[in-house]
Parts: structure tokens; sequence; C-alpha cells
């Protein structure tokens, strides 16, 4: 036998129906699993105006079940006189019982009155109006809507449900809406219902295909007939569709029967920036862009209707007329930001704030340009600070223009369109990767130039934010500032940036004048240490090495990574693991212990094992001093090395020593011992002791 529910919707919008069926999937199979009710397969599928899950094979009725329940002491079965107490009576009169059928057994904590219960599983048909219920109230939405006396918040109005167990109707109501058997078709061809005899996945596709106006109920076939359509139509015009993966994706979403309509536009359209044309089309318009082998975009469109008509041509220029539109209006900002220019869009940044108490952007541009003037200058690019110079003081200058306005998305692209206008193509390129990389995994700034810049810009955001307190916090991020600061640490990592987090953070706080930075700093830097953890670990490193390098904030992070790999190949070995363990030991004998300046008298030093271990502290500290402050490849190998001779002579004196002696001084002589042991061992390049 098999269940199935369809929720009838207005409108969903596209980013909504995917979550929506992947949580109609998972809550199903949760609501199943606690009724105890069995199943052979779950699926969830749909469109934007409906929701359809399907339960394949499900049990007549849910599985028996047998359980004990824990009452009160065994001491409250029955008071002196031999009478049940109020405490055990009610109890069993809770498990539905007779206080006879109670029963005492031992457990850990004494003997315990339990209830042994017998559970009978009920039948499908009783539990299906519950189960239904709760998948459609279940729901949750980015955003909701109240339409109805009920309050329930879904988003958007429910208009039918279809509750189905095998041919019969499950009766069941949510929102005023009352369960049957009836779907609706495509809203252009009417509301005369469709009625759905039974409980079958492949009878219900094939329902809907064979309308007069079919629809596509199966996301993955909407999908390929979008597909086919759209490179069919690019195909015709001799060129390829431009088949950007999250456009075709919000499409699957927003159709319910895609068909592909192509159309050409006016020639004049190309002067404008392949970006801004392809903005238009794909953001605004929702149509896929034409392009040739090169990647260069043609005057040509593929738009996507719902449903199949016999007046395309009609519905073709429709989209014309409104592309037409669209694109006039994108030529109208484009020739009046080239005649405004850079210089008065970056005035116009004084008009704008940055955050409250830090100033406007104009003031946010200068310090962005003084860090990424530092950075070449602490970094020795020469060749182009002053390329740095220019990009990253008009960097934000496009946010004043018309077109950036009316295209969010391109702040960065058009600023470099406009410097290279105004002859400064090299700046320009800079300039349009400010904003990279878009997000966690996406192309990283390709020049010098773009890639300082970028992280100057990333920087002053960061401690800007943190300086207010504006630090983001569970899943609130308005500002995307973990996306940021993932950024800003691909881009010291991957470029291999020879500077220190901590130097380009504190330069970075000491721009924003009178402020007191101290406390923003060091929540940036444990900011930070999260994100670098997951670049590294996404690099095939374990996250928490880089919780056992110390000076991991104060070092270039190539230079910690190096440190990390080098730990990650010697923790292996069998000295090394050793050591760590024993600096672990030596960690918690000193917890315990009075604080020790770790003045060790040699003279007190009574056993072999304690002589033993003070020569190998001291041979130790000397290879370390002559440690250099930017440790090799080859240092970092004979730092762990130096820990990895310290495995016998510690194993030795654990074995031999007893640390707590009875005589004062040579117990204080003891931990002064295991004091320069423990920095040895956790306070030089990595502690070993957190491995």
């Amino acid at each position: 036998m098999n269940a199935f529910l369809e929720i009838g919707c207005e409108h969903l919008p596209s980013r909504f129906v995917k979550p929506a069926l992947n949580q109609m999937e998972t809550l199903a199979k949760e609501l199943l699993a606690e009724k105890r009710v069995t199943y052979e397969n779950v699926q969830s599928f749909g469109t934007f105006r409906r929701l359809c899950l399907i339960i394949e094979g499900i049990a007549e009725k849910s599985a028996d079940v047998q359980k004990e329940v824990k009452g009160p002491p065994a001491k409250l079965l029955k008071d002196a006189q031999g009478n049940f107490t109020p405490q055990s009576a009610g109890f069993a009169q809770k498990n539905g019982l007779k206080p006879e059928k109670l029963v005492v057994k031992d457990t850990d904590k004494g003997p315990f009155i339990f209830a042994e219960l017998n559970i009978k599983g009920e039948k499908t048909a009783k539990l299906l109006p519950e189960i239904f219920t709760r998948l459609v109230t279940g729901l949750e939405f980015a955003k909701n809507m109240v339409w109805e006396e009920s309050g329930l918040k879904w988003g958007r109005p429910i208009r039918s449900l279809i509750g189905l167990y095998g041919a019969k109707i499950v009766p069941f109501e949510v929102a005023g809406v009352k369960s049957n058997r009836f779907t609706y078709p495509i809203t252009s061809f009417g509301r005369k219902p469709i009625r759905v005899e039974k409980a079958d996945k492949a009878y219900y596709v094939d329902l809907l295909k064979s309308q007069p106006q079919p629809i596509l109920v199966l996301p993955e076939e909407r999908r390929e007939v979008l597909l086919r359509g759209v490179m069919a139509e690019a195909k015709a015009r001799g060129y390829h569709a431009d088949l950007d993966q999250d456009l075709v994706e919000e499409t699957v979403y927003f159709t319910e029967h895609p068909v592909a309509v192509g159309g050409d536009f006016n020639l004049k359209f190309l002067t404008l920036p392949k970006e801004l044309i392809t903005t238009v089309l794909k953001t605004q318009l929702k149509m896929f862009p034409v392009v040739d082998g090169s990647s260069d975009i043609q005057p040509y469109f593929i738009a996507v209707r719902d449903g199949v008509s016999a007046n395309q041509p009609e519905v073709r220029d429709g989209f014309k007329k409104v592309m037409s539109a669209r694109l006039s209006d994108a030529v109208f900002f484009y020739e009046n930001d080239k005649k405004e220019g850079l210089d008065h869009f970056k005035n116009k940044l004084a008009e704008r704030t940055f955050l409250e108490g830090l100033g406007n952007l104009l003031e946010k541009s200068d310090r962005t340009r003084e860090l990424a003037m530092w950075l070449c200058d602490r970094l020795h690019r020469d060749a182009v600070k002053d390329s740095v110079t220019y990009a990253a003081g008009y960097a934000y200058a496009d946010l004043a223009s018309s077109v950036v306005y009316e295209f969010p998305e391109l702040q960065g692209y058009m600023g470099g369109r406009y410097a290279a206008l105004e002859g400064h193509p090299e700046e320009g390129e800079a300039m349009a990767e400010f904003y990279w990389p878009l997000s966690s995994n996406s192309q990283l700034p390709r020049t010098d130039a773009g890639a300082l810049t970028s992280l100057a810009g990333k920087t002053d955001t960061l401690a800007g934010n943190f300086l207010i307190g504006q630090i983001p916090t569970g899943s609130e991020d308005p500002f995307a500032l973990r996306r940021q600061a993932f950024g800003a640490a691909r881009i010291l990592l991957e470029n291999e940036l020879d500077v220190s987090l901590k130097e380009l953070l504190q330069k970075s706080f000491s721009l924003y004048a009178g402020k007191d930075t101290q406390k923003a700093e060091e929540e940036l830097k444990n900011f930070f240490f999260q994100r670098v953890a997951l670049l590294l670990e996404q690099r095939g490193y374990q996250a928490a090495s880089l919780n056992a390098v110390n000076h991991w904030y104060d070092m270039p992070l190539k230079d910690a990574q190096t440190l990390i790999g080098v730990l990650e190949q010697e923790r292996t070995g069998e000295a090394f693991a050793a050591a760590a363990e024993a600096a672990k030991r030596t960690c918690n004998i000193l917890k315990k212990a009075d604080p020790s300046d770790g003045n060790v008298k040699e003279e007190l030093l009574e056993l072999p094992a304690e002589k033993e271990l003070y020569c190998a502290v001291k041979k130790a500290e000397d290879v370390l001093r002559a440690m250099p402050q930017r440790l090799s490849e080859k240092d970092c190998r004979a730092t762990l090395e130096t820990f990895a001779s310290f495995a016998a002579p510690l194993a030795k004196f654990f074995t031999d020593v007893m640390v707590n002696a009875e005589e004062k001084s040579v117990r204080q002589n003891r931990l002064a011992l295991l004091t320069r042991v423990r920095a040895v061992l956790t306070q030089g390049a990595a502690d070993i002791s957190k491995l």
C-alpha cells in the first residue's frame, strides 16, 4: 500500500521549493519512525504550486512494542498497612495499569518500581491524518504569510490538499482547507479540478503530464526539458547558451512546464559591458544569454515561459519588449556614469555612511588605500604600488554610480570598467577583482594588485565591524563577515604573503584613530582562527593541529601551514607520540602543584633519572634558543625532533622518581624541573600537549 500527500498552494518563490521538498522527506521519515510505521521508500517532488510526497510500501499498522517505564523507588510501592501508596497508584494509573501489575526491579541506584507495557500497534489509516497534518504545518520557510483565522504561518496561502491511502481519502484539515483527491492545472488553463484516484507516483506523474496543458511534476524531468529547449534555441542561431547553473536551478523551480522562447535584441546593446548585459538578462529577466565559442555575448536571448501555447510569436515579442526596455535603461545609466567619472563618484562617498560611529565611505576608502600601500611596502611589492594605490583609492567609487545602484551585484566590476575607460586598464582589473572571492571557494583575485587591494578592503571592513561590536552570532551574518574573513585568509595563504595576521590586523586597527582596539583585536583574532582552521581542514590537515601552533597569529599563514604539515607527519612516530603523552602528564601534575619559577638546583638532583632529564632539558633549551624567529621546514623538523628526544628520559623520570617527595626542597626542585620540561614542550613553536 502507498500513501500520498499533495499541498496545493499559491506561487511559492522558487528558492523556497527545494528546501521545502527536502524538509518534507526528512520530516516524513521522522514522523513515521515516531509512530513506528515501517515503509519501503519515501520521496518528495513537486513544483512551486504543488509539493508532493509519496510513501511507498507503507505498513498497514504500526509495530507492537514492549517497554519498561521506571517509576518511584521500591519503598514507595506500599505503606506500612500493605496498601499501595498514592505515588505507586498514581504511577500505575498514568501508565494504564492496575497497581497489582507493577513490578520491582534492581538498578544501579537500588530497587525501583517499573511498569511493563505492551503497546499494540495502530492501523496506519488512523495515524495518517495526524502525520499529514504535522507534515504540512511542520514545514519552515525563509519568510511566511498569515492569511486565515487559524493563524498558520506558511510560505504562501494553501489552497488545496490531497491525502490518499491507497485509493481512499485521508481526512484531515489545515488552515481551513479540507483534504480531498483533487489537484488543479496550470493557472492559465482554468481551475477545472483533476481527479487523482490512487496513491501511486507513476500514475500521478502520468496523469498530470496527460493534461491539455502538461505539467511536469518531477524536477529532474523539468530540468531535462529546460536544458534541451534552451540548447536547441541557441543551436538554431548557431551559438551556445550560457547555462548558468544558478539560473537553471531557479528556472526549474519557477515553472511547471518550461518552454524555451528564443529571440534577438538590437546590436546597439552590445556596446554595454558583457557583465552588465548578462546581469540584466539573468538576474532581472531570468533569461539565458547566447554566446559564441569564445564566450563573447551575441545579440540573442532565450527566455522561458511556463507552459506550451499556440501564440509563441506574441510571447517572444512580449519578452523582447521587456528586455529592450531594461537594456535601454542600462544604456542610459551606463552612458550617464561615463560622463560623470570616478572622481565624481568618489566624492559622493562622503555622503554615505560606512558604519554608525565609524564615518563615511570616503574615509573607509582612504583607510583601505593606506592599508594597501602599507602592504606593498611590507611585502616589497614596489612594482605594483602605483596600481594598488589607485585601485584601492577608487575601489568603492562605483557604489555611487547609477549602474551599481540599479545592479548591486556589479559592484567592483563597473568600477574596473570605468577605470579602464579613463586610461587605467591594469588598475581597473584590480578594481574588478576587489570583492573576490565572492564565495568561500570561488575565484581569488588573479593579479597581485587585485589581491592586495581586496585584502586591504576586507581587513578594514572586519576591523570596523568588530570595533563597534557587530560580530556574527549563530546564523546571523548580515555583512557576510565570515565570508570576508575566509576570503582574506585564502588570499594570505594561497598567495603565500609574507605577513602575519597580527601585523595586518594591528595596522588596520591603528587607522581607526582614537579607538580602543585591544578587545576588538582579540575577538577578531579568534574569529580568524575558526576560518583558518576550516581552510586548513579543506586542504587536508586536521583543524585541531592549528590549536597546537603557539604563534600562528604572529607568523605568516604559509609558515603556520608548514609547521602543521611537519607536526602531522611527525606525530605518528612512536617517540613523538610518547613525548606528547608525557607532556600531557607533566601539565596535569603541574596543574595540581604550587607554581614554580623553574629554577632547578643541580645539587638537589639525587637520582640518575633526574639528572638525565635535566641534561635533556638544557640541551633542548639551547637548540630552541638557536632557532631563527622564522622557522623553515628544516627548522620545524629539528624542533619536533627535539621534542621527541624527551620521550625516553621523561618516561624514565616518571618511572624512577617520586615527584611529591616528603622533603619540601627536593619536591620543589622536581616540580621546577617539570616546569622547565613543560616550557620546552608547550611554549615553543608548538604545544604538543594539545595534540
